[in-house]
């Protein structure tokens, strides 16, 4: 009887082990998804992440009220998407700009797409409740920010940017069949 090699099965290798071990936890505030926004020098409210929804939905409504209007129509909701891809592209700065062009050619896109975003950026920096600034209004604002608070102007950018996608996304909703 010849005897072979009886193998044994190699044990898996365990696979490498932490350092130290991590029992669950819930996780800081620090590590959820951040939103970069701080009580700025002129104390500004802050937008935590569950209110951004919220705080954008109630800007939609806002503008519904201000025109009149129970639904976005397509013209609106374009005007929405526009804006948001405007911030990407060019900036806070850049989007006040257009509401404010010295050369402004009084064409069907801007006649339609400057009242939603004067409405939507006005409400975004809005400093008092009760008076949404208008457009030269909210070019002064954010003209003197670039000038005086970079760090305040990026984030309100960046405010800007989140907001955007919940612009768009009560705009779908809000659109007419």
């Amino acid at each position: 009887m010849s005897s072979k090699h009886q193998h044994k099965p190699h044990p898996k290798p365990n696979p490498p082990k932490p350092a130290s071990t991590i029992t669950a936890k819930p996780p800081n505030p620090s590590e959820n998804v951040k939103v970069e926004t701080v009580k700025s020098d002129n104390n500004s409210s802050l937008v935590l992440p569950e209110q951004m929804s919220l705080s954008a939905h109630e800007h939609i409504q806002k503008y519904l009220r201000k025109y009149n209007k129970q639904k976005l129509d397509k013209n609106d909701l374009t005007a929405v998407l526009r804006l948001s891809q405007h911030l990407r592209v060019f900036g806070l700065l850049s989007a006040v700009g257009y509401l404010n062009q010295a050369n402004a050619q009084g064409g069907e896109v801007r006649e339609r797409t400057v009242p939603v975003w004067e409405s939507l950026l006005g409400q975004m920096v809005v400093v008092d409740k009760n008076k949404p600034p208008n457009k030269e209004e909210l070019m002064t604002q954010i003209v003197e920010m670039t000038r005086n608070q970079p760090q305040e102007y990026m984030l309100t950018w960046r405010k800007s940017l989140l907001l955007a996608n919940h612009w768009n996304f009560w705009a779908r909703a809000y659109q007419e069949d």
